[in-house]
């Protein structure tokens, strides 16, 4: 009997320990790409630490922007919060803006990898309206850099 009370003991160690590491964030084993913005031409990539940014009528401007473990940790809890590995309803997009804002997302996160693809949406699905909020949340980290800072600002406007 009592072997079996250590057993259940033993069992219910490892579940509440396996259940804890999803929210831990290994370095090694999280990175992405985001593009966005008008004609996809912004990018946050972790995978190769660069930031392009859409200066529109002067092209795009790449510069190696590396994000902090600490920000690391706030965009990946940011994913967990909204399942972002798992099955989201992102529909089709179901509207055609001229010109056209796609994104496109490449998560590898606890040694599982993927692709997300979106555009414009006349009713945007919940899970898109929480994929924007993300994508937002991020470039505002990106944003507040001081090797972003430093870029030029766009000229001109898309017609």
């Amino acid at each position: 009997m009592l072997k079996r009370i250590y057993l259940f003991l033993s069992l219910c160690f490892v579940i509440v320990g396996c259940s804890n590491k999803t929210s831990e964030l290994d370095p090694n084993e999280f990175n992405f790409s985001l593009t966005y913005g008008t004609y996809g031409k912004q990018k946050i990539d972790t995978f190769n630490d660069i930031v392009v940014k859409d200066l529109i009528e002067d092209g795009t401007i790449e510069v190696h922007i590396s994000l902090s473990e600490d920000e690391l940790k706030q965009i990946y809890n940011e994913m967990l919060k909204i399942d972002i590995m798992g099955d989201l309803n992102i529909g089709k997009s179901d509207c055609i803006s001229e010109p056209p804002h796609p994104t496109n997302w490449e998560i590898e996160m606890n040694g599982q990898r993927k692709s997300i693809s979106y555009a414009d949406y006349c009713d945007y699905p919940k899970d898109v309206l929480k994929l924007m909020e993300l994508k937002d949340f991020i470039h505002q980290i990106v944003s507040s850099k001081e090797e972003y800072k430093k870029l030029p600002e766009a000229r001109g406007l898309y017609q």
